[in-house]
């Protein structure tokens, strides 16, 4: 890695106009020329094609379906993909739920709701495995008022608060094929909204969830209360392989529940978050990036199986899992 040949760093946006290009700034200031950032580009992609970019920040790719398989690719060939783009498009608000709380994170009781309407590819027969829902052990269990959101996806994308069984019903109904979740509402004394970059940066942020405002004020959590946020939220980014994330905890009684941790693509626009906070956003994002950048090699995806395989050339490794009988059968079938 010299100034003759810098490693590169490719920043994927949608509609936002100012973390990107102020962004791309702070890493070109940073690097000293041995990094370089620019907007990626994207043109004919071949399934042979090299490594791109040896970092790719990912902002949009949840509404540009065409960048999923290019990340992808990239990340097969050894680049860092913030984040990473096969976890996170496997990733669902039931699965985050359901671990996170095995780790010791706070989280609104949930409950997987199927689909109001079945693909209509199949029949009364695919459905066989499923019974019926018990709404009213399911009203029991979570109480009223609750909220109906997809398991997956965020933005406040048909999210819903229903305050009793006939107001759940009628947004149930709007739903379509898309699986819901239906989760317990939190009755909270503060919120707070952490930027998470890197894992381990974590920024605790007063904010009100009802206007969508965040507020500056550093003396809004004591210092315990500020520890176990920012113990939570390490834990969560690690656990779910988050380089670039948002949670929200709802402090209820002092215990901080974390009630919405998918979100790949945080918000970060200065009119937003306001210019503090957009500074320091910055300031971590380009920091993190450039470090990664000068890592060799830099990929993100170490622990799947096929990278594994393409580090022995194919090879396989003998596995306690296949009965030796079956192993030896498997060598000499042609």
């Amino acid at each position: 890695m010299t100034k003759e040949n810098p490693k590169k760093v490719g920043i994927l946006v949608g509609w936002e106009d100012t973390f990107p290009p102020a962004f791309i700034e702070a890493v070109n200031k940073k690097s000293e020329g041995d990094v370089t950032a620019t907007f990626a580009q994207i043109g004919v992609t071949k399934h042979e094609d090299t490594l791109a970019y040896d970092v790719i920040v990912d902002r949009i790719s949840q509404d540009i379906e065409l960048y999923k398989p290019w990340l992808k690719q990239q990340a097969l060939n050894g680049a860092y993909v913030i984040n990473d783009p096969f976890w996170w498009l496997a990733d669902d608000k039931f699965f985050d739920n359901a671990l996170v709380a095995k780790l010791g994170v706070a989280v609104p009781r949930t409950v997987i709701l199927p689909s109001y309407q079945r693909n209509p590819n199949t029949s009364e027969k695919s459905h066989r495995n499923l019974q019926l829902m018990d709404w009213e052990e399911i009203f029991n269990y979570l109480n009223f008022p609750m909220f109906l959101k997809p398991y997956t996806g965020g933005g406040w994308k048909k999210v819903y608060k229903v305050r009793s069984a006939e107001e759940f019903f009628y947004c149930y109904a709007q739903t379509g094929q898309t699986v819901m979740v239906l989760q317990e509402a939190i009755d909270f004394d503060s919120y707070v909204r952490c930027l998470c970059i890197g894992k381990d940066n974590i920024m605790p942020i007063k904010y009100d969830p009802h206007n969508r405002q965040y507020l500056i004020d550093h003396k809004h959590l004591t210092p315990e209360l500020g520890e176990k946020i920012v113990r939570d939220a390490r834990v969560i980014c690690h656990a779910l392989n988050y380089d670039m994330n948002s949670i929200e905890f709802a402090i209820r009684d002092g215990v901080p529940v974390a009630i919405d941790f998918l979100n790949p693509a945080p918000d970060m626009d200065y009119y937003s978050i306001t210019p503090f906070y957009f500074d320091w956003v910055v300031e971590a994002m380009s920091t993190f990036v450039v470090e990664l950048a000068r890592r060799t090699p830099a990929s993100s995806t170490g622990y799947y199986p096929w990278k594994r395989l393409l580090e022995t050339g194919g090879e396989l490794a003998a596995s306690s899992s296949v009965p030796k009988a079956a192993a030896k059968k498997a060598k000499v079938q042609v």
